[in-house]
């Protein structure tokens, strides 16, 4: 009997012991348990963290216990798991594990998933699983306007674990509290609001939305060309971004500039106001010489133009006559002028020149000699025989024909000949 209550003792505190010693009941293996059956056999496998795995926790595959987990272990800052599987049970090469949820209370386990690219090579007892190159995952960035909950640490999902019980609860938090679901019983009751009451209106506004869409889908393409040219226009300005800010940094001393000349620029526009009155009396008392004077400056430009380069080229020698400007360095040395002149001293040059400007002695002595008229040369009349004084007429004495006043009627000549 003490035998019996010795044994019945120590089973009572064998666990006891254990627990104390820091390896829970958990560490034992399951009786029964997946891939500790006869043709077992054992691989390794690495995670990046084993957070909610236990002993004895199940092995999947394809949604299949294929095993369980024996030993855990951290090597490296990762978590090494010793997984037991069943006889019989192929992992192909390539694979790597997972951390699942079994249930929503939490239960995790491991899931073994193949490669996207199967070589038909399969794992060896003692074979192992290496970590997965899965990237870190940034936290969620928060917006500067709106403050939101931190929430980071519950939403940073690892790539290479299925997100847990806590992560999908808070990731559905965020959603109803921060997610704007809230509003949509705002919005809602806003456009009832809006729309109530106003029906003749909603119907007569969609067939004229329908003419607008159709109107805009004609013009797809201007439309197209219009943001091109908006692109166009915005690449110019984006090269020419230097000369834009400079052009923004001088604006306030343009502007400041404006406002110290306000009094000079009021000032200057009365001014303007003034001068256009003037003109504007100047014209309407002078606009019967302008009607006559515009028509007749339409000859005279013509005239000008005529002339050709010969006027721009007379303005040439105004200032410096007699000579060209350009001359004058090769005319003009010092107290010299180097000038060739020719004379032309022919009777018929005289003739035409002088000889026709002198006056006889007749018009010297006040006494005109009547031969203007006759176009005579003075000095040659005398000597030319035919040539005689006309007569002076005598208003004293007038001949009857001049008496005789003349008819101002036409008269008409009457053709003679037979009518036809």
């Amino acid at each position: 009997m003490r035998l019996v209550a010795l044994a019945a003792g120590l089973l009572v505190l064998a666990p006891v012991t254990a627990a104390c010693s820091g390896n829970p009941v958990t560490s034992l293996s399951s009786i029964g348990a997946e891939g500790t059956g006869a043709g077992a056999y054992t691989i390794t496998a690495t995670i990046p963290s084993a957070a909610g795995v236990v002993r004895n926790a199940p092995v999947m595959m394809n949604d299949a216990t294929i095993g369980s987990v024996g030993d855990i272990e951290i090597v490296d800052w990762h978590a090494k798991l010793t997984l037991r599987l069943n006889e019989g049970v192929k992992i192909p090469t390539g694979s790597h594990a997972m951390i699942g949820m079994t249930s929503v209370l939490g239960s995790s386990h491991i899931a073994i998933v193949a490669p996207s690219k199967a070589t038909g090579q399969y794992l060896s007892a003692g074979g192992s699983l290496s970590l997965p190159n899965c990237p870190k995952q940034d936290n969620i960035a928060m917006p500067e306007t709106k403050p939101v909950a931190d929430i980071n640490a519950a939403q940073q999902v690892d790539p290479c674990m299925y997100p847990t019980t806590e992560q999908v609860l808070s990731s559905l938090s965020v959603v109803l509290n921060g997610g704007g679901l809230s509003q949509v019983g705002d919005i809602v009751h806003e456009m009832s609001q809006a729309l109530g009451g106003n029906d003749d209106e909603i119907r007569t506004l969609i067939p004229r939305l329908n003419t607008l869409v159709n109107d805009l889908n004609g013009q797809t393409q201007n439309i197209i060309s219009a943001m091109e040219g908006m692109d166009r226009l915005s690449q110019t300005i984006n090269d020419q971004t230097p000369t834009v800010q400079r052009a923004l940094e001088s604006g306030p001393k343009i502007l400041q500039l404006l406002v110290d000349e306000r009094a000079n620029l009021i000032s200057a526009l009365d001014n303007v106001g003034d001068l256009s009155s003037t003109v504007n009396d100047i014209l309407a008392e002078n606009s019967d010489d302008i009607k006559t004077i515009v028509p007749n400056m339409r000859k005279l430009m013509e005239q000008l133009s005529m002339t050709g380069p010969a006027l721009s080229n007379s303005l040439r020698i105004l200032l410096t006559f007699p000579f060209l400007e350009e001359k004058i360095p090769t005319i003009v040395k010092g107290d010299y002028v180097n000038s060739d002149l020719v004379l032309d001293l022919t009777w018929s040059r005289l003739n035409k020149t002088m000889v026709a400007s002198v006056t006889n002695p007749e018009g010297v002595s006040g006494k005109p000699a009547n031969l203007a008229k006759r176009g005579t040369n003075p000095f040659t009349a005398p000597l030319t025989p035919g040539i005689t004084t006309p007569k002076q007429k005598d208003p004293a004495n007038p001949k009857p024909s001049e008496l005789t006043p003349k008819s101002s009627v036409p008269t008409t000549t009457k053709k003679s000949g037979g009518d036809r």
